[in-house]
């Protein structure tokens, strides 16, 4: 079953559009780290356009985890944990520490 969660999970990374380049420039700034609850946060020096970025993210991410937690038969924050795995392994500097 997690086999199955794992492709769709890595479907979703790459195929998000959530102003990833916008995610990106934020968490290479410092001003958002990655959770390992699959959401995003904004530190205390992120500006107020990066707070309001890192809540429309963190919407759509939980829209889409729900998607594929329904199509899967788990619980979403199976999904989003899983979700925050593949992100943190992959650029471990945008952890939240």
């Amino acid at each position: 079953m997690f086999r199955g969660i794992y492709v769709i999970v890595i479907a979703f990374l790459l195929t998000a559009p959530v102003a990833a380049a916008d995610v990106g420039d934020a968490k290479a700034k410092g001003h958002a780290c990655e959770q390992t609850n699959g959401y995003l946060r904004a530190t205390g020096s992120a500006p107020g356009d990066v707070k309001a970025l890192v809540k429309n993210v963190n919407a759509k991410r939980k829209e889409q985890y729900a998607k594929i937690a329904t199509k899967n038969g788990v619980a979403v924050d199976q999904v989003a944990k899983l979700t925050a795995q593949k992100l943190i392994n992959a650029a471990p500097q945008h952890a939240c520490k």
